[in-house]
């Protein structure tokens, strides 16, 4: 007779079936699954409809058929089988381009490629990001990719990002411009503020002005402006109003020297709002000889009524103040910024916009939004908006030509994977042409233009607080404290205007000490120019010393030498 297993209770009978049940399950559980879903994601960088097409062996799924400009779809669900090798194809088109995306597979096994017109991305089967340099419709582009969490199925993470085509304005009379809100205000909900600020100046380069906007993170914001001062040396200050929390978190930064700034700060808002000043920013700039006036603002936001009517009489303050300036009617006035009107909602706001700043919006040649929660990973849902412009005025110089690009600016870095976006909002480009014909630019030492005096050994000569106090030879860069404007006096002296209006001069005839707030007829301000060839110079003083840089730069000036040295030594620059 077999040995039975005696169980002496219902107990015990439960308690091995239960056993039993738990054996089964941990066999099952070590067995490898048998297939896996992956999902085949596609992000369009680029302003071009992608069509989407499927072909290959593989079990798949076609989810989309067209992924359009800025756009995440997921394009495809893949079947991976344990028991079959298979290839998963994606046709990419746009009008005059198309490119592959291709998954194989080996089992449970994948690994994926991609190729264009003249570019090939080799196999990858990792979780590393991969970057390919790539083209769309012959403009650069970079294809990266990355697969997500592969062994439970995952994502396949394509991105087509197309390069920026920067803009080349070199004439006088050509002036490109950047507006964007670059949402570093923590207080109000911004993310990732010093990593997307990072990545900022990339995008931000190669044009004549940047009017910022929501410039308000302190420790972040300054370091971007200091990133963005080797090529925008020139830069305003913010508007703050008595009894505000913030300021206006507005800023122009110029590659042209500011000649002369102002602001305004309006009297209208509403609720919470009210905490930041509103307000508006002027700078009067030189580009080789050629003035601009150009104006920023960020308005109040939101459409429901209240904050609509404040928002309307900020632009009414606005125009006001523009007209108050008597600007000369040849020259060209821009204006740019987060105005917060909402063309597509009240496309009427628009029109008013354009009256109240006797200003026109040129032709968009870009995204149809500039605030747009489908494609902008930061942007707050529902909200699809355009807010941000840059206008140029009907009653100065008109321009030739102008046209205005809403742009978005991302990053295929690490630290910005999957989120891509560098503000929740887009930028404006504006690019301007105007009749630059009657420029003409002095000859050495270049009379009514903007100068920097260089030192021996490359400091600058700097009007403190652009004017109204002492003159140094401390800095290392310049910038609106270091600009002076070159003015031809008599018997072959000068002045200089420093950015307040005012003119270096002498405050001591006996030490030969230097401010800045004399006239320029006032014979302390006058100085006997020595032309030392090759753009240097010497600067006789009224009380017949030559001005010297301490030390050779990076410390005090003054005008206490007898004689010519290369402490008396300046290189005159002129932007």
């Amino acid at each position: 007779m077999p040995n039975l297993v005696r169980f002496r209770s219902t107990a015990q009978i439960s308690a091995a079936a239960l056993l039993l049940v738990a054996s089964s399950g941990a066999l099952a559980m070590s067995q490898p699954p048998q297939s896996l879903n992956s999902e085949i994601v596609l992000t369009n960088s680029t302003l071009e409809t992608l069509q989407v097409s499927l072909q290959g062996t593989a079990n798949a799924e076609l989810l989309s058929a067209e992924v359009p400009p800025l756009a995440t779809r997921t394009l495809a669900r893949l079947t991976r089988d344990a028991a079959t090798d298979s290839s998963l194809v994606l046709n990419l088109s746009s009008d005059a381009d198309q490119f592959v995306l291709q998954q194989n597979t080996a089992g449970l096994n994948v690994s994926f490629t991609a190729s264009g017109n003249g570019w090939n991305l080799a196999g990858q089967s990792d979780e590393n990001i991969h970057r390919q340099a790539a083209n769309i419709e012959g403009r650069a582009a970079t294809l990266a990719v990355k697969g997500e969490s592969l062994n439970d199925g995952g994502v396949i993470r394509y991105v087509l990002q197309e390069q920026d085509n920067k803009p080349v304005a070199a004439a006088p009379g050509d002036f490109s411009l950047l507006s964007y809100n670059i949402w570093a205000t923590t207080i109000f909900g911004s993310k990732k503020v010093s990593t997307r600020l990072t990545q900022m100046p990339e995008v931000m380069a190669g044009y004549d002005a940047l009017v910022l906007t929501e410039v308000f993170d302190l420790a972040e914001s300054n370091a971007l402006l200091d990133d963005l001062r080797a090529e925008y040396p020139y830069q305003t200050g913010d508007i703050f109003k008595l009894g505000k929390v913030l300021g206006s978190g507005t800023r122009i930064l110029s590659r042209w020297p500011i000649v002369l700034e102002d602001s305004h700060a309006y009297s209208d808002c509403d609720g919470i709002q009210c905490a930041a000043t509103r307000g508006v920013i002027y700078a009067k700039l030189n580009k080789q000889g050629k003035t601009y006036h150009l104006f920023a603002t960020h308005t109040q936001s939101s459409d429901d009524d209240a904050n609509r009517n404040a928002r309307l009489a900020q632009l009414q303050e606005m125009g006001d103040y523009i007209r108050s300036l008597n600007l000369p009617a040849d020259e060209p006035v821009l204006m740019a910024g987060d105005f917060n009107v909402n063309k597509i909602g009240l496309p009427q706001d628009r029109d008013y916009l354009e009256a109240v700043l006797n200003a026109r919006e040129p032709q968009n040649t870009g995204h149809t939004l500039s605030f747009d929660s489908n494609t902008n990973h930061w942007a707050e849902a529902p909200y699809l908006e355009y807010l941000d412009y840059t206008l140029v005025s009907n009653v100065n110089q008109p321009a030739v030509s102008a046209t205005q690009e809403i742009i978005a600016p991302r990053s295929l870095q690490d630290n910005l994977w999957g989120e891509w976006d560098l503000s929740d909002h887009y930028a404006a480009r504006g690019l301007f042409r105007f009749d630059d014909s009657n420029v003409v630019r002095s000859a050495f030492p270049y009379a009514g233009d903007v100068v920097h005096l260089q030192t021996s050994n490359g400091q600058y000569l700097r009007a403190m607080s652009g004017g109204g106090s002492f003159v140094s030879a401390g800095s290392s860069q310049v910038g609106t404290w270091e600009s002076f404007i070159m003015a031809s006096l008599a018997d072959g002296k000068v002045a200089l205007q420093a950015r307040n209006g005012g003119y270096v001069g002498l405050h001591s005839y006996l030490l030969g000490t230097l401010t800045t707030g004399h006239s320029k007829d006032s014979a302390a301000a006058q100085f006997e120019l020595v032309n030392l060839g090759n753009n240097r110079v010497a600067l006789k003083a009224d009380n017949g010393k030559y001005l010297r840089a301490d030390f050779g730069g990076g410390a005090g000036a003054s005008a206490g030498s007898a004689n010519i040295g290369a402490n008396q030594t300046f290189v005159l620059i002129r932007p």
